[in-house]
C-alpha cells in the first residue's frame, strides 16, 4: 500500500511524458515519508472514450487517484495531495496552452479491516540492502 492510479485521456499522449508523470507521483509518495517504498505502486489507466465539459475533443484530463490505508492525518494527506498536483502540473508544461486540461488529485482511505494482501517486496528490498 498505497496505490496511485493515474487516469488520463488518450489525447494527452503526444504532449505529456507519462513515464515522467509516473516517476513524479512515485517520488512525491517516497518524499512524503508516509509510506515504505516496498508498498508504493503507481500505474496509469488510459481512457480512449470520454466526454469532458462541452464535449470538445481537444479537452483533456489527468486524475491521480491515491488509495492509502486509513490513519494518516488530514494535514499529511493534504501535503501529499498538494505535492502531487504541483509535481504533475510542472510536467504538463505548455500542454495547458494547447488545450483545456482538467488536472486533479484525490486521496482516498482504505479501511484496514477490508485490506487483504501478501507482499514479498519488503523482504526482497531488505535483502538487497534497500529501504523496505
Amino acid at each position: 500500500m498505497p496505490h496511485f492510479v493515474i487516469e488520463y485521456s488518450a489525447n494527452l499522449e503526444p504532449d505529456v511524458d507519462l513515464r515522467a508523470v509516473v516517476d513524479a507521483v512515485h517520488k512525491s509518495a517516497v518524499d512524503s515519508g508516509l509510506f515504505k517504498i516496498g508498498g508504493i505502486r503507481v500505474r496509469t489507466l488510459r481512457h480512449e472514450i470520454y466526454k469532458i465539459a462541452d464535449g470538445n475533443p481537444e479537452h483533456a484530463f489527468l486524475h491521480v487517484r491515491a488509495n492509502i490505508l486509513e490513519g494518516r492525518s488530514v494535514e499529511d494527506r493534504e501535503r501529499l495531495g498538494n505535492a502531487m498536483i504541483a509535481a504533475v502540473d510542472a510536467l504538463l508544461g505548455n500542454a495547458h496552452e494547447k488545450r483545456g486540461i482538467a488536472l486533479s488529485v484525490e486521496i482516498g482511505e482504505i479501511d484496514h479491516n477490508m485490506s487483504f494482501k501478501k507482499n514479498s517486496l519488503h523482504a526482497q528490498l531488505t535483502n538487497k540492502g534497500g529501504a523496505a
